[in-house]
């Protein structure tokens, strides 16, 4: 970035991409410590404020709630809460006992806490994702020791957001490579990576797009020797095919498995290749063809599961400059100006034929995701976006695609805690799982754009009214708040 005169920017930093004036770049670490302690400061203050403990035994009463396992509503039933965790669940007004606490669920439907499966989380992050009922996500690719940070003050209640289950980055060193994790200049530093991330908890380890093919069946090899879950980005030079049948245990991103069908000899997908191609050639791709059934079967073969991001590319494909941001577009108006601003800046100049071309490409990813599922594929929702708001938007593009509200539900419910071995603990209502619960003021299993009406978030022993963190973020609520013994705080 020049720095000259009348130039209105000085630096835009965070803590994964930094721009700085030209000659201070040795200051960008000092800023953004300072930063970091003024957000830590904020978030701290607004985490007392807006907490709500609920230890001890919390009944909520009078409950429809979603079933990913039957995939439709159950109840009208009472679940009780004890110390975080779903005592029983029995016929609504069965009390043989006084709760500590009452939820009143009359009008609202319960579901599982949602789960975001692709993020790069930052603290900053944390009450977006709560307030639109976001309770756990996966991290993708951060500093290793910020993000060991940032999990181990959430677990201790020190900063409010969702738990984060971090998957170990590996990236192999080129002009192009992304930064995060480890980044390897050989396949001896790959394994050591690898040990490095077995010894230290991680389930799954995502490789990126400068990995070098003939790494990718020893580093698969051998995260599997050690329990580990493969997924990531098609390596450069590589196709989908190629990763599945080397090992790869779920694919991110349905760009990328487009291009296993586009992709031409040369296309380096470490470059914006792996966008430009899709939009361009997508349009002759038929997902209902005999190449992608060969292709469909060889993921339901292998068990293959699929984060499809439909979130990330909907506005890449099909927004022209200054025109709305279609996966916010009708929540526009909740939103702050500033963000109302950004939403009219397309990630691609489109316009004339270009544009009928990425907006037909856009389809077949819908169109693709529609026979991954009715073909048995599971799905996961992933956003890689920093908002909690993405979410909602992935689940309705999975229903615009075809697919029903409560298998979307599912897929950022029950799917999504499989893929992150987390189903023993989160992702469904029964009882002894964690009490990550979203009580919504509407139906989603029948209108999917429900979801959005969150009325009341609990995580574990602490309830989140999303009503006055929206506010606190400078976002008109979409719902009312939801009592919590009786009252809600004016703010």
């Amino acid at each position: 970035l020049e720095n000259r005169p009348g130039y209105p920017l000085f630096a835009s930093l965070d803590t994964r991409i930094q721009i700085i004036a030209a000659g201070h770049e040795a200051s960008a670490a000092a800023l953004i410590a300072e930063q970091l302690q003024a957000e830590d400061a904020r978030w701290t203050a607004l985490q007392k404020k807006l907490a709500i403990p609920i230890r001890g035994i919390t009944l909520i009463h009078n409950a429809r709630w979603f079933d990913p396992h039957a995939m439709r509503l159950e109840g009208p039933s009472d679940l009780w809460l004890h110390d975080g965790r779903i005592a029983s669940i029995t016929r609504p007004d069965n009390a043989r006992i006084v709760p500590d606490h009452l939820i009143d669920a009359s009008g609202h439907t319960l579901v599982p806490g949602l789960i975001d499966t692709h993020v790069h989380y930052s603290a900053d992050q944390g009450f977006s994702r709560l307030a639109a009922g976001v309770t756990t996500v996966r991290d993708m690719g951060g500093n290793n020791e910020r993000v060991r940070t940032l999990q181990h003050r959430l677990a201790r209640g020190e900063m409010a957001g969702p738990t984060v289950v971090a998957a170990g980055f590996i990236e192999g060193r080129s002009r192009f490579s992304s930064r995060n994790g480890f980044v390897v200049d050989t396949l001896d530093e790959a394994r050591s990576a690898v040990r490095w991330y077995a010894a230290n908890g991680y389930r799954t380890l995502k490789l990126y797009s400068s990995i070098r093919p003939e790494w990718v069946d020893p580093i698969i090899r051998m995260a599997k020797r050690r329990g580990l879950r493969v997924t990531g980005h098609v390596p450069a030079f590589m196709r989908a095919e190629d990763a599945v049948l080397a090992g790869y245990h779920e694919l991110a991103h349905i760009n990328q498995v487009l291009l296993n069908f586009v992709s031409r000899p040369g296309d380096d997908n470490r470059t914006l290749d792996r966008f430009t191609r899709v939009g361009d050639d997508a349009q002759f791709f038929r997902p209902q063809g005999a190449e992608a059934r060969r292709f469909i079967d060889l993921l339901k073969a292998r068990g293959t599961v699929v984060d499809p991001t439909l979130v990330a590319f909907e506005s890449m494909y099909t927004q022209q400059q200054r025109e709305p941001n279609p996966s916010f577009s009708m929540i526009a108006e909740h939103l702050p100006a500033q963000w109302q601003r950004e939403l009219r800046a397309a990630d691609f100049d489109l316009e004339g034929p270009r544009l009928v071309a990425y907006q037909t490409a856009f389809e077949r990813m819908l169109q693709m995701t529609a026979e991954l599922h009715r073909s048995g594929v599971p799905l996961i929702t992933g956003t890689d976006s920093p908002h909690g708001l993405s979410l909602h938007r992935e689940l309705e593009l999975y229903v615009r695609a075809g697919i029903s509200p409560s298998a979307a539900l599912r897929a950022s419910t029950l799917e999504a805690a499989r893929a992150l071995g987390e189903q023993d603990r989160r992702g469904s209502i029964e009882r002894g799982r964690i009490a990550d619960l979203v009580l919504v003021a509407g139906d989603p299993t029948t209108q999917i754009a429900d979801i959005r009406r969150t009325a009341l978030v609990i995580q574990g022993t602490t309830a989140w009214q999303p009503a006055r963190i929206y506010r606190a973020l400078g976002i008109r609520p979409f719902a009312d708040a939801l009592a919590v013994d009786g009252s809600v705080s004016d703010d």
